[in-house]
This record gives C-alpha cells, sequence and structure tokens, in this order.
C-alpha cells in the first residue's frame, strides 16, 4: 500500500512543485518589468525634451548665414566691382570687337529667405559671343585666371540652361556668384549677399 500511495502521489507533488516554481517565475518577471518601465519611460522623455543639435557658427536655424556674418555695403561694393571690372576688361582682350557697357545700375535686393543682395552693375556686350569665343572656350581661358585671382571658382564649363541661352558661373567663399550669359547679347552679372538692415540701394556707393 506504500507503494502504491507513493506511486499515486508522487507525480501529482512534482506537478505542484513545478507549478509553484513557474509561478513565482511569473510574478519575479512581472517585478522586474513594473520596475523597468518608469526607467523607459524616463528615457524617452529625456530624449524627447532634449535640446536640439547647435547649429555650427554662423549660421541660423535653417544654416543659412546670420545677419551679421556678410561684410557691409561698402566693403562688399569696392570688392566685387573690381572683379567685375577685370573680368570685363579680360573678356575685351580676349575677344576684340566685343565690347560692354552698363545694361542696368547697381542695385539691392532682399531675398524671400530675409538675405540682402547686392547686385553689381550689370554688363552689356554689343553682339552675341558664343561663336566668337567658340562656345565660351575663350571665355573660360580670359576669366578662370582673373576669378582665381579674386578667390572665385574657375568656370568649369557651361550650364544646361533652357531657353537657348548659353550660361557660365563662378562663386566664391563669401556666396557672390557672378554669371556670363549669352543669347543674341552676352551679359555679366554678379551678385553677392550684404549685411544691411535696410537693403537700400541708397547705401551703394556712388
Amino acid at each position: 500500500m506504500e507503494s502504491v500511495r507513493a506511486n499515486r502521489t508522487g507525480p501529482r507533488n512534482r506537478t505542484r512543485r513545478d507549478s509553484g516554481q513557474q509561478l513565482r517565475v511569473r510574478r519575479r518577471n512581472r517585478l522586474l518589468l513594473s520596475a523597468a518601465l518608469p526607467l523607459l519611460g524616463a528615457q524617452a522623455l529625456a530624449a524627447c525634451s532634449a535640446p536640439p543639435a547647435p547649429e555650427p557658427p554662423g549660421t541660423g536655424p535653417s544654416g543659412t548665414p546670420e545677419a551679421g556674418t556678410h561684410a557691409p555695403v561698402a566693403e562688399s561694393f569696392a570688392k566685387y566691382d573690381a572683379v567685375r571690372n577685370d573680368v570685363v576688361a579680360a573678356l575685351e582682350k580676349k575677344l576684340p570687337g566685343v565690347t560692354w557697357s552698363v545694361h542696368s545700375p547697381a542695385t539691392m535686393q532682399r531675398l524671400s529667405d530675409g538675405t540682402c543682395m547686392l547686385f553689381l552693375e550689370e554688363m552689356e556686350s554689343t553682339k552675341d559671343i558664343v561663336e566668337p569665343s567658340k562656345h565660351f572656350q575663350e571665355v573660360f581661358s580670359a576669366a578662370d585666371p582673373v576669378l582665381e585671382k579674386h578667390g572665385f571658382e574657375a568656370f568649369g564649363g557651361t550650364d544646361p540652361v533652357p531657353g537657348g541661352w548659353v550660361v557660365a558661373k563662378s562663386t566664391d567663399p563669401a556666396g557672390a556668384t557672378l554669371r556670363v550669359e549669352s543669347k543674341g547679347t552676352a551679359y555679366v552679372r554678379l551678385g553677392v549677399p550684404v549685411d544691411s538692415t535696410g537693403c537700400d540701394p541708397t547705401e551703394i556707393p556712388r
């Protein structure tokens, strides 16, 4: 009889012990999870409330140059008027029979992003320069050394522009852009961002 009872009760006791162990494990897991949830929530809240990464020095929230990082109007005018004059002189020397004159005066304009732009006098040629310049090859050979002397990059070719225009442009680290454009008549245009609160053309030296 004793062996019969042992056979009847042994497996049942083991099952109860196993069930008790599983219950204790589940309770311990629930306790660990409940303790971890507040910590995870705090970490998520800290990540959401962390301040944004700082912008590079000299830039605003959008990554654009802050006001005051550009040169004043008078300084920019003197510097870039010389660039324009030197480029035009080099083109006249390289392309005999093509002369240039002022097409529109220097002016200033505020862009939609708030940047104040100074546009130097726009120069216009007496005729188209595409063919005389061998599709701008002579423009590059004449102007690239001048541009590099003034801190601009070389033209490096023409840009694909619709409408039959042939356009080459060069920029410098200050954000100035010089363009030579030709379609029937050629133009030299130069614009540069400047530090100006009013962005008023009357600030341009005359």
